[in-house]
């Protein structure tokens, strides 16, 4: 994994102009090299100094920056790094492949029926994860957005001679609040998803827009096919914006999964009150989470603890499979509920 490039790099520029960014950032660069040696300290010193660099707003930079400062020692420095770590990371990272799908694609509605179906009124925000994905192939003109390739229930009349299969993707993860029950206060998954809207709701986002069943908001939906769905999902591949408004540069940790991915993606809408483009807020947190997980090492990481568990089935006595057992509970309460379309 990189260092962090030293205040003088090109990179560092955009803390400059803040002095407790600075401080913070210089406290990150002296414990780097204090735990040059020791991965997982390392790894969460990492984090921080990232997050710094690649804050999507001011306003998450701030956060960091506190956060950093408010540090009295190196142990709380480490401790908030694994926590930034599991709530923020870890949210936004799949590791689990879904499960496969069905090589037959839905029955393709005759154009008449499609054309009745746009009649009905869509002036309510969507309701569960279908309702989501019937709105947003509307939107994004029955295509993926990552490719341009048609989805094999378009309305045309005649059908086209070749379409594929696109999935709902969530930018905040549709995991993280599926099947949270509030009434219940033992519930670790209601406590898991309380402590990533406390983290986002810190860094300044509007939560209520995006909790419960308004995870579904097309604000937060897009229409891909598979391949490209994966790697959204787990932080390797992440839309950039460029200077124009809604266009964003598409960009990869790793190999491209499709030949035919867009270098660059823009979204537009006949219908910008009620099927609104995502929110560009929204794809920005996606990108830092990205780079900072790719480039602290916590992407290969956690890669590593899931894969882990896996292999191990039961933890050792000995305390040795520590960090599994951390991230296998972090998991049971972010477990990726498999829901096709």
């Amino acid at each position: 994994m990189p260092p962090l490039p030293a205040l003088d790099d090109p990179q560092a520029q955009r803390i400059v102009n803040e002095a407790s960014d600075v401080k913070a950032y210089l406290i990150c660069l002296e414990y780097e090299k204090e735990f040059t040696a020791i991965a997982g300290k390392l790894r969460c010193v990492r984090i921080f100094g990232f997050l710094l660099l690649n804050a999507p707003n001011q306003d998450v930079r701030m956060e960091v920056t506190k956060c950093i400062l408010s540090c009295k020692d190196e142990s709380d420095l480490v401790n908030l790094g694994s926590f930034f770590e599991r709530y923020v990371i870890l949210p936004f990272k799949e590791f689990k492949g879904r499960t496969p799908n069905s090589s037959a694609h839905p029955s393709r509605p005759s154009f008449e029926a499609v054309k009745r179906q746009l009649k009905v009124d869509i002036r309510e925000a969507p309701k569960n994860h279908k309702d989501a994905k019937d709105r947003a192939l509307i939107r994004d003109n029955w295509r993926c957005v990552a490719t341009g390739l048609i989805d094999s229930a378009v309305p045309e009349d005649p059908p086209p001679e070749f379409a594929i299969h696109t999935e709902c993707a969530h930018i905040i993860p549709e995991a993280s609040f599926f099947g949270v029950n509030p009434k219940s206060e033992q519930n670790p998954k209601l406590d898991y998803s309380a402590s990533i809207l406390d983290v986002l709701s810190r860094f300044r986002y509007d939560i209520s827009s995006f909790n419960g069943e308004k995870v579904h908001s097309l604000t937060n939906v897009m229409t891909m096919q598979r391949d490209m769905h994966d790697a959204f999902d787990r932080l390797k591949f992440y839309l950039e914006a460029t200077s124009q408004k809604d266009r964003y540069e598409a960009k990869f940790f790793g190999p491209i999964p499709l030949r035919d991915a867009r270098q660059f993606v823009t979204f537009t809408t006949k219908d910008p009150e009620y099927l609104p483009v995502p929110a560009p807020e929204l794809l920005a947190l996606h990108a830092t989470c990205c780079k900072v997980a790719h480039l602290s090492g916590a992407a290969e990481w956690i890669d590593m603890v899931y894969r882990d568990a896996d292999e191990i089935g039961v933890l050792a006595p000995d305390g040795t499979s520590g960090d599994v057992l951390g991230y296998a509970l972090s998991s049971l309460s972010n477990h990726t509920v498999s829901v096709r379309g």
